[in-house]
C-alpha cells in the first residue's frame, strides 16, 4: 500500500474543511481550513494552530459531508499570522473524502489534468497527450472511458460553481491572514486544475522547463527549483511541446511561495493581455 501511495499523483486544488482534534491538555477544539494539495490518502492542508507529528485529527470535508481520520505527518511550511501549511495522511486507505478518483501515474504521460465525467460528474485525475490537451482547449470536451459510468463519455473541466466556492473561500482566507483582499476581477478567474510542461524565459535569455498547477485566460500557476522574483517578467508557453513550438505570450510574475518537496517553489503568473 505504501508504494501504491507513493505513484498516486497530486493535484492543486483548494477544498474547505472542517478538522476536529485535541490540543495538548486533551480539550477538543474545532476549526476550518483548506486543502492546498490533495492525492488518494493524503493531502496539504493550509490551517491555523500547530500539531505533532503523528497526532490524530478527523477532517471533514465541506463541499461534499465526507469525514475521515487523518495522521499529521508534520509541517510543510513556516506558520504566518498563526496560519501554516501541514501534510496529512488518511489513516484508514480506503477511505477518499475528496471524491476524486487518482490513477496511478502514467510515466509517459505528457500532461494530467482534473476533469469531470459530464454523465456522473466523477472527478478523475486523467492522464493525456498533449493532442488530447489540444482537443480539450479548443473543443472543451474529451472522449473517454469512464468506470463509474461503465461506458464511454465525455468528459471536460469541473463545473465552475465548485472552483467558484474554493475561489471565494481563498479570497476570504486571504483577507484574513494577511489583510490584503483579493480584488474582484482575481475573484473571478476560473482556474483549472492541470500538470501540463510550459517554458519560462526571462529576459536575460536563461529557460526553464517546468510544469503548470492551474491555468486560466488571465494566467497560471507553476512550480519550479528555479528562482524568479516577484513582479519579474517573463515569456510563456503552455502547453509546451518542443516538436510544435507556439508563439511566447508575455507575463509577470505577481506570487511566490514555496512548494512542498525540497527547493522547489510556487509562482503565480498573470499574462499582460488574456490568452484566447
Amino acid at each position: 500500500m505504501e508504494n501504491e501511495q507513493r505513484r498516486s499523483p497530486r493535484v492543486m486544488f483548494s477544498i474547505p474543511i472542517t478538522f476536529r482534534g485535541a490540543d495538548e491538555d486533551g480539550k477538543a477544539y474545532e476549526a476550518t481550513g483548506r486543502t492546498v494539495t490533495v492525492n488518494r490518502h493524503g493531502a496539504r492542508i493550509q490551517v491555523s494552530g500547530s500539531f505533532k507529528p503523528g497526532q490524530s485529527l478527523s477532517i471533514l470535508n465541506q463541499t461534499n459531508g465526507q469525514e475521515a481520520e487523518f495522521r499529521v505527518i508534520g509541517p510543510i511550511a513556516p506558520p504566518t499570522n498563526k496560519v501554516g501549511d501541514w501534510g496529512v495522511e488518511c489513516v484508514h486507505m480506503d477511505k477518499n473524502i475528496w471524491e476524486i478518483d487518482f490513477p496511478p501515474a502514467v510515466e509517459d504521460s505528457d500532461a494530467h489534468i482534473l476533469l469531470a465525467c459530464r454523465n456522473c460528474q466523477k472527478l478523475t485525475l486523467q492522464s493525456l497527450s498533449l493532442v488530447e490537451v489540444e482537443v480539450l482547449e479548443t473543443a472543451g470536451l474529451l472522449t473517454k472511458p469512464c468506470l463509474n459510468c461503465g461506458e464511454v463519455t465525455s468528459w471536460g473541466y469541473p463545473k465552475r460553481g465548485f472552483e467558484v466556492e474554493t475561489q471565494t473561500y481563498q479570497a476570504a482566507v486571504r483577507e484574513a491572514t494577511t489583510g490584503y483582499a483579493l480584488d474582484s476581477e482575481r475573484r473571478k478567474s476560473f482556474r483549472k486544475p492541470a500538470q501540463l510542461p510550459v517554458r519560462v524565459r526571462d529576459y536575460y535569455g536563461e529557460v526553464d522547463v517546468a510544469q503548470t498547477e492551474n491555468i486560466s485566460q488571465e494566467g497560471l500557476c507553476f512550480t519550479s527549483d528555479k528562482k524568479y522574483l516577484l513582479g519579474q517578467g517573463i515569456m510563456v508557453i503552455c502547453p509546451y511541446d518542443p516538436a510544435n513550438e507556439k508563439a511566447e505570450a508575455r507575463a509577470r510574475i505577481v506570487r511566490t511561495e514555496s512548494a512542498t518537496e525540497g527547493e522547489r517553489h510556487v509562482y503565480g503568473v498573470h499574462f499582460d493581455q488574456p490568452l484566447h
